[in-house]
């Protein structure tokens, strides 16, 4: 005879009874999947990240900033022209500024000498203006009456004078001259204990002037 099961009062309608309810072994219940808003998507965040560093990285100012500085250096150093000055390639010098400048390299290591126009000393506007009278170009005496008479240049080229203000003059009447001789370099008689000497073109200079009128 079997044995009678106590008698439970029926649950809500549709519910099922507690030992239907237990899970059967192996069987797990279903978890829930979060979409794509519950998490970010990595892939899409390093590629959102590489464009804001491409960005930052491209952005013009820098890159301008810093091909401006590059070409002003090559300038002063390959071609004529200094920093803060117009410049165009060096061309071969003419016959008159080809005299000049030949006259100047004979003269490199002779000593400076205050007033000095020859042959055995110089300062630096009796240089030039020797050279140029080896030229048949007479021009001032003075480094400031040389700037006042000679017509002013922006790109300079071999045979031009550069001006600098020097220690004894100023932006509007310069007080110290030199030759330039095309890559970047000039002959100067600078001062006292310094032999006349071929050196680069120094920045801070007045201007640049072309003492030969346009004879070549």
């Amino acid at each position: 005879m079997r044995p009678v099961r106590a008698w439970r009062s029926p649950g809500p309608a549709g519910a099922r009874p507690d030992h239907l309810n237990v899970p059967r072994p192996g069987l797990q219940p279903p978890r829930s999947r979060p979409g794509r808003g519950h998490r970010p998507n990595p892939r899409k965040g390093g590629r959102l990240a590489h464009r804001i560093r491409i960005r930052r990285r491209g952005r013009p100012g820098g890159f301008l900033a810093s091909a401006v500085a590059v070409g002003l250096v090559l300038a002063a150093m390959h071609g004529s022209g200094p920093p803060g000055h117009a410049s165009a390639p060096s061309r071969a010098p003419g016959k008159t500024a080809a005299a000049a400048i030949a006259y100047a390299r004979a003269q490199l290591g002779k000593p400076y000498l205050w007033g000095g126009t020859g042959s055995g000393a110089f300062d630096c506007s009796g240089l030039v203006m020797q050279a140029y009278a080896s030229a048949g170009v007479p021009i001032a005496r003075t480094s400031q009456a040389q700037w006042a008479t000679e017509r002013h240049v922006s790109s300079p080229q071999p045979g031009d004078l550069v001006f600098y203000p020097g220690a004894d003059g100023t932006w509007t009447a310069p007080g110290h001259v030199a030759l330039v001789i095309g890559g970047g370099q000039m002959i100067e008689a600078y001062a006292a204990g310094y032999p006349i000497r071929q050196v680069p073109i120094r920045p801070g200079m007045a201007g640049f002037t072309q003492p030969w009128g346009g004879a070549r």
